[in-house]
């Protein structure tokens, strides 16, 4: 065989043993992710709400939408809990703390300090919980933190408390969405039954006929 041909041949078997490295890696990452006997992972269709009261909410603004046709008019990756001071915040499902970070928002100048709580579901979900006081005040996103129960690396279940929420003006809320990397999912379909039968309740409270959802045509 010439020495061109072996060259070639060698970096055709070098790049393919590269490629099914990084496949083999990428794999090993998505599904080390095991929660062992602590909960049903293969399929989220049980998830709640984040509250235990309804009663805590001071309204329903907006819900999950691809598009601009819908009651509140633009398009949102997730679900707005408006929460009064000091609500008890739950765990939607089960899963392990993941993340628990904040950061500056720069795109407000009012609600400046955003505190997130990230809980791995499995090796593809992750539901992320961001808390939003409404704040500019520098020393709130402190305040905030304190007031979260979880860390990283803890492991909770469905209903399990994770912090309590701090209001500080209005449009305080907690922005939560179902996620896989940055793509959003519509969270609708990941409802228990009772659950979504309870997030309806909510929103047919204060705005009878919305739906939880407005998914692109």
């Amino acid at each position: 065989m010439r020495p061109r041909c072996i060259a070639l041949l060698l970096i055709v078997i070098l790049g393919a043993g590269v490629l099914i490295g990084l496949y083999g890696l990428q794999n090993n990452l998505f599904t080390t992710f095991d929660p062992g006997d602590r909960y049903q992972s293969e399929r989220l269709d049980y998830m709640g709400v984040i509250y235990a009261n309804r009663s805590n909410q001071y309204g329903f603004f907006e819900g999950y939408s691809e598009t601009s046709s819908c009651p509140w008019g633009f398009i949102h990756r997730g679900i707005d809990y408006f929460f009064i001071n000091n609500t008890e915040v739950i765990a939607a499902a089960p899963g392990c703390v993941e993340q628990v970070f904040w950061r500056v928002n720069p795109n407000a100048t009012l609600n400046m300090y955003n505190i997130y709580v990230w809980i791995r579901f499995n090796a593809s979900i992750i539901l992320y919980y961001t808390f939003e006081p409404f704040t500019h005040v520098e020393g709130d996103q402190d305040r905030q933190l304190a007031m979260l129960s979880v860390q990283v690396g803890d492991w909770v279940m469905k209903g399990s408390v994770i912090g309590r929420f701090l209001y500080v003006e209005d449009a305080a809320h907690i922005d939560f969405s179902v996620r896989n990397g940055e793509v959003a999912y519509d969270p609708e379909p990941f409802f228990g039954s009772s659950d979504h039968d309870e997030i309806m309740g909510l929103i047919n409270d204060y705005h009878p006929g919305w739906n939880l959802s407005y998914t692109a045509p």
